[in-house]
This record gives structure tokens, C-alpha cells and sequence, in this order.
């Protein structure tokens, strides 16, 4: 089964990581605004996927993620403007105890 993981950041490492233990694809693409992100995280994915059940970890671009069985979306809502990142933004994801 092919899967596709949207976003190369860390919860997409994650989610990267958990479907190669799983054993539950035999393919997996990962895309990234930026590819080069996307092709380092393949390579290291890649090079651990040996000790799990066979898997081909290979990074591509959006029509690549055609026929995949599921594809995951973990793209940050504002990660283009940085907000997911401040923890200052009242916009990011994150909002420090308290201050809920």
C-alpha cells in the first residue's frame, strides 16, 4: 500500500517513522514546500526502514502521491508567516498554559 505524508516537519517525522514500524505501507512518499527537506527526511527514514518490515521511503511532489491509499496532511496552518513557530502569535498552534 502507498502512503503519502504531506509536510516534513516534525509531527510529519512522526507520522513518517510510526507508518514504517507499523509495516502498514510498502511505499512511502513524502512532500514539502521545500523538496530538499522532503529528500533529507526520506534519506534518514530511509536508512532506518531496514529494521522494520520493507518499506520504500522516497521524497516527490504532489502528482506523486497519486494511487496512495492514504495520504496524511501535517502541514502547520501558519507556517508561511512563521506563527506556528512564535509562541507569541495569538494565530499559532501552541498557546502556553494559562493563557488559554
Amino acid at each position: 500500500m502507498k502512503v503519502g505524508i504531506i509536510g516534513a516537519g516534525a509531527v510529519g517525522a512522526a507520522c513518517a517513522k510510526a507508518t514504517i514500524m507499523r509495516g502498514c505501507a510498502s511505499e512511502l512518499v513524502i512532500v514539502n514546500r521545500g523538496r530538499g527537506r522532503a529528500k533529507g527526511m526520506a534519506t534518514d527514514m530511509g536508512y532506518g526502514a531496514p529494521l522494520s518490515c520493507t518499506c520504500k521511503v522516497t521524497d516527490g511532489d504532489y502528482s506523486e502521491l497519486a494511487g496512495g491509499a492514504v495520504v496524511i496532511d501535517k502541514v502547520g496552518v501558519n507556517e508561511k508567516s512563521g506563527g506556528a513557530t512564535d509562541r507569541n502569535d495569538p494565530q499559532g498552534r501552541f498557546t502556553p498554559p494559562g493563557q488559554e
